[in-house]
């Protein structure tokens, strides 16, 4: 079969990889727009909701797949688009440290949450960090762009907008060319997905981020408490991101930014200054489920939206059901 894939982020992205192994040519449509929620979104995985400690669930199912996923990728590219280097809470007051003993004492978290390591960076404030067990991070920019190339190269990729999808009978005409199917991965923009399927629950949240240059910090590995700081390269550091539901303007915000440096400051004690200010509107749902499933009159048309925060973990299980349940 002949599938038009419309997006490349993360959703149209790991589509095209699961469609390709099962055999199928691939035509994917995608502007490459610069700002959307995909491309700025900072990759971080991890089993863990680290507001509350509690465990993503059903978190290791998702591992499961992801791990094969990017064993895959790694196969097929000659490369690895993770770090390995674990995410580290930092632990301001000692009643922290006790919780986080607790929780290494209890069975359920033994996939996620590691011993507590002394805190030998002068520039973080606090008394120890946690380590965050099976977390990595996906160098999102890479692997979007590898995709990208590897669509042109061995398949078809059309830069270029969708202004029309035809049904006729079976056929499926996107842009007046005959496809055998049709997958919609458009995010949160969805306009084709609600045309064809209806209203989704989306909720979009709006996710700001700073990237700052330091005066003399260096460290390697991912850090949390509240917000997240990760290195890019030396001295570089991304600090994000901001989770807003109520927002009016998809730019970047005053507000965003100043709440961003507001958190900074209670954990980041070197100089620094700002050299970059992003925003990006991520596909959420009002009650976190992602959508996805076939059309019940046209058989070959699927979608798959609202992965939200953690589609860099969620994105190889639910393309892999979506055409598992295709063929069945």
């Amino acid at each position: 079969m002949h599938f038009a894939i419309i997006g490349q982020g993360l959703a149209g992205s790991a589509l095209a990889i699961q469609t390709a192994k099962r055999g199928h040519e691939i035509t994917c449509f995608d502007l490459n727009v610069a700002n959307s929620s995909s491309r700025v979104a900072i990759g971080l995985v991890n089993p863990l909701v680290l507001k509350n400690k509690t465990l993503f669930d059903p978190s290791q199912v998702y591992f499961n797949y992801f791990d094969r996923f990017f064993k895959g990728i790694s196969k097929l590219f000659g490369r690895d688009f993770l770090s390995r280097n674990l995410i580290r809470e930092v632990l301001q007051e000692k009643q922290e440290i006790h919780n986080w003993n607790s929780l290494q004492n209890n069975s359920k978290f033994d996939s996620c949450i590691g011993p507590i390591e002394n805190l030998n960076i002068p520039t973080i404030k606090g008394i120890g960090m946690g380590i965050i067990k099976n977390s990595c991070r996906l160098d999102i920019k890479s692997y979007l762009k590898t995709i990208r190339e590897w669509l042109k190269e061995n398949h078809h990729l059309r830069d270029e907008r969708v202004d029309s999808i035809r049904l006729i009978g079976e056929n499926i005409l996107v842009n007046d060319e005959k496809y055998d199917g049709l997958l919609l991965a458009e995010g949160v923009e969805a306009y084709w997905t609600e045309k064809i399927f209806g209203k989704l629950d989306l909720s979009p949240t709006k996710g700001e981020g700073i990237i700052i240059k330091s005066r003399k910090s260096n460290f390697d590995f991912p850090i949390h408490r509240n917000i997240f700081l990760l290195p890019e390269k030396k001295n570089i550091y991304t600090v994000g991101s901001t989770f807003n539901r109520n927002f009016s303007l998809q730019s970047p915000s005053a507000e965003g930014k100043e709440s961003l440096i507001k958190d900074l400051s209670k954990l980041f004690l070197d100089d620094y200054e700002v050299i970059d200010h992003w925003a990006g509107i991520r596909p959420t749902t009002k009650n976190r489920k992602i959508c996805f499933g076939w059309h019940s009159k046209y058989k070959n048309i699927g979608f798959l939206n609202g992965l939200g925060t953690r589609g860099v973990l969620t994105s190889p299980f639910y393309s892999s059901h979506l055409l598992s349940i295709h063929s069945k």
